[in-house]
């Protein structure tokens, strides 16, 4: 046989698998494309291979800005709830409030996992408490919801605050200079450093040195390449061959990273007989305490929460912080009275910032809720099933395992709940408004058992942070600002697609 002919075969029966698999695929997608219909469940018609997304990023493989355009059409329907596909799985969407409620809350016992891939088989120092199931999750909540009390976030105030004089020194610098301002950039150098001193025990300096490590593992968590979105991929579509192939949420330079910086912590604080008031302190405490217990807090649960907390704690409150400023920069009204309320409060504490002085804040206050209210850092709320249930005056049963998503950005811009949603208005989460609206129409934190248990510290960093910019400079939006700011596809936290730059003026 010819060399011609051999590579003839090889290339016709090459094309005839590939086609033979695609058509495997293809089947694949068409039969779970039927489901809401066999389940009698109204649904959005769904388009090959992306289902009901429509972009192909991360945030395709998660719940992104796409669940805005679901809850609109489903609401635009007159329907409480409809199906919809990430890709080729199938996903239950909420539009009432009050199955939200059911969900979260009143039934919680039959949806106690997020939908969120991980790998206890394989990747032990990522099951944090955020993916956790079940017992797991309800023993690890209970060992650390302790470490963020408020009389801990009074504990670690000062060292909060300590962080914003880099932040207020580099401000000041590019006012001096009249340099633009990269917000997003700047206000993840200050929550990092913020995390570093009140979870890790480190000062970290990340506005002294632009490229610092903890800076480039946080670029380098929420970059996207082409390995990457591939194992993402793989893990959305086929979960448990994933699993089996050892893949993991981060790699395992990232998890070794943490590894290294939680052991070394610890053996220089045996060695020096040294305690500290920091997050790092009370995990520690809490495995050196449980270790010889039937059901300890491992090392692995220790490394884990020490990553998960420093993933969760400066990417979405610096989004928070930056899409503040935007809107105090285009809002000079709303800046203002929010600065005439903080000097006010700080004639009354004798112009000194203490825990009570910041609790005395509540314009401000008001300003980081109604950001989380028009830009939440995380869009939806997903939830599994872990039995069948049943959707509450329906014939509908939720399958055990179907996932189910709370589209938290489309009840935060919903003009029935919030008028002129997309107006900037502070004065909406005034105490008579939120008393008057349905408590589950505003959730950026989650709501129920699994709702954010960083919620205190983040609120605290945010808050702080923005009083200190206020005090001391005049925000205004650079000409390098592309307008309109327009949403990303295709992303987990919410950013703009463009970069948001603003000036900074002394006071």
């Amino acid at each position: 046989m010819s060399v011609i002919l051999v590579v003839q075969y090889f290339l016709f029966y090459s094309v005839l698998c590939i086609l033979g698999a695609f058509l495997c695929v293809f089947l694949y997608f068409q039969y779970s494309y039927g489901y809401w219909k066999r389940r009698g469940v109204p649904y959005i018609k769904p388009k090959f291979p992306l289902g009901n997304n429509n972009s192909v990023g991360l945030g395709s493989f998660s719940y992104g800005i796409e669940t805005l355009g679901w809850y609109w059409e489903l609401k635009k329907r007159g329907l409480k709830f409809g199906g919809v596909w990430n890709w080729a799985n199938p996903t239950l969407v909420l539009v009432d409030p009050d199955y939200a409620k059911d969900i979260l809350i009143k039934d919680f016992q039959y949806f106690t996992d997020r939908h969120f891939f991980h790998n206890p088989k394989h990747d032990p120092k990522n099951e944090s408490l955020f993916v956790v199931e079940k017992d797991e999750w309800k023993f690890m909540r209970q060992n650390l919801s302790p470490t963020f009390t408020s009389s801990k976030m009074k504990m670690i105030f000062q060292s909060v605050m300590k962080c914003t004089v880099p932040m207020v020194e580099y401000l000041e610098n590019c006012a001096k200079n009249k340099e633009d301002i990269d917000v997003k950039d700047t206000m993840a150098a200050y929550t990092i450093n913020v995390i570093g001193s009140s979870i890790y025990g480190l000062e970290l300096a990340c506005f002294q040195d632009k490229n610092h490590k903890f800076r480039e593992i946080g670029r380098e968590i929420f970059r996207i390449d082409l390995v990457k979105g591939a194992k993402i991929a793989f893990s959305r579509l086929w979960e448990g061959a994933a699993i089996e192939a050892g893949l993991g949420p981060l790699s395992q330079k990232i998890t070794q990273y943490f590894t290294d910086v939680v052991t070394e912590t610890m053996e220089h604080r045996t060695k020096n007989n040294e305690k500290r008031q920091d997050f790092m302190q009370l995990v520690i405490d809490l495995y050196q305490a449980t270790k010889d217990q039937d059901r300890p807090f491992t090392f692995d649960h220790l490394v884990a929460n020490i990553i998960v907390f420093f993933i969760a704690g400066f990417d979405t409150s610096a989004t928070t912080l930056h899409y503040a400023l935007y809107e105090l920069s285009v809002n000079p009204d709303i800046q203002e009275k929010a600065r005439d309320e903080i000097k006010q409060v700080l004639e009354k504490h004798n112009n000194v910032i203490t825990y009570e002085t910041f609790q005395d804040m509540t314009y401000v206050r008001q300003i980081i809720e109604e950001t989380l209210r028009l830009h939440p850092p995380l869009n939806a709320v997903a939830r599994i099933a872990a039995k069948p249930y049943k959707l509450r005056n329906t014939n509908v049963v939720i399958e055990k395992g179907t996932k189910v998503v709370i589209p938290v950005v489309g009840f935060q811009r919903d003009p029935d709940y919030f008028p002129d949603p997309e107006r900037f208005d502070p004065d909406r989460f005034s105490a008579e408004n939120k008393a008057s609206r349905n408590p589950y129409v505003y959730m950026p934190f989650g709501e129920g058992p699994r709702m954010c248990i960083g919620m205190r510290l983040a609120l605290m960093q945010t808050t702080i942070g923005l009083v200190q910019i206020l005090r001391n400079f005049k925000i205004s939006l650079s000409p390098r600002t592309k307008l309109p700011v327009t949403e990303k596809k295709g992303v987990f936290v919410m950013a703009p697609d463009e970069l948001i730059y603003v000036n900074a003026e002394k006071i």
